[in-house]
């Protein structure tokens, strides 16, 4: 098979596989933990991060989230007393979304839920080559667009 023949092909599998695979842990993930994946991720993101607190646009860029549907999801997190936001530690002028204790123990709670269906769903089926393939493709792709974000975010606004 030539690589013009494959090229569609495997882009359509790796675009339906990724968005099936979304859906089924994003359903999994509501249906045994109440939380969504999104909001897991905003959890997880914030647990790495230094004093597990970051400012909101960074957790916008990180995430792939518009600013605005971030502001949303966070005030959901804080309507369920797992995130607070507050004036940026560096920068008064910004604000930081903080991961609370409550926040702290949901995600330790849900963490190996969320592992388990990852496990199941998606690399139970993978040989170390595979592996070795998708972090060759993925983890080159993961810089290059982060580092496109964090050139947008350095541009004036027209």
């Amino acid at each position: 098979m030539s690589a013009d023949d494959l090229a569609p092909r495997a882009w359509r599998a790796y675009f339906e596989g990724s968005r099936m695979l979304e859906n089924e842990l994003e359903r999994r993930l509501k249906a045994s933990c109440d939380l969504d994946l999104g909001d897991f991720n905003v959890l997880l993101l914030l647990s790495e991060a230094p004093g597990t607190r970051m400012r909101m646009g960074d957790v916008a860029r990180k995430l792939a989230f518009a600013p605005g549907r971030l502001t949303y999801r966070v005030s959901a997190l804080e309507g369920q007393g797992l995130v607070v936001r507050e004036p940026s530690a560096t920068d008064r002028r910004g604000t930081d979304a903080v991961l609370t204790d409550a926040g702290r123990t949901r995600l330790r709670k849900t963490r190996p839920v969320h592992a388990r269906h990852v496990e199941e769903l998606f690399l139970s089926g993978l040989d170390v080559e595979a592996l070795e393939v998708l972090d060759r493709v993925f983890a080159p792709l993961r810089s290059r667009l982060l580092a496109r974000r964090a050139d947008d975010a350095t541009e004036p606004l027209a």
